[in-house]
């Protein structure tokens, strides 16, 4: 970019054709090896199964929030984000 002004590539919104036929091949991947997951799961022994199930558990149960923030209110945790950011980026308070 020359002075905030695109000068070439992809106009803006165009989707990048190899991300999209990578995430392609791996959907359909997924989807034909999806219905070998049962036999693959019996195969396993007890204690694997459960460590499989265990880190598959992030992607489908959110994350749960400490107790210290459940009870700080909505501005206490801006605050201590604005904070972070400030501290983290040596950014000056406005």
């Amino acid at each position: 970019m020359a002075n905030g002004v695109k000068t070439g590539g992809r106009k803006r919104g165009t989707s990048n054709k190899l991300s999209g036929t990578v995430k392609e091949m791996i959907s359909q991947f997924v989807e034909n090896e999806i219905q070998h997951l049962p036999t693959l799961l019996n195969k396993l022994e007890p204690k694997e199964k459960a460590e499989f199930i265990i880190k598959l558990l992030p992607y489908i149960l959110p994350k749960p929030i400490a107790q210290e923030e459940q009870n700080e209110s909505f501005e206490e945790r801006r605050k201590k984000f604005i904070q972070n950011v400030h501290s983290n980026y040596n950014l000056k308070k406005v």
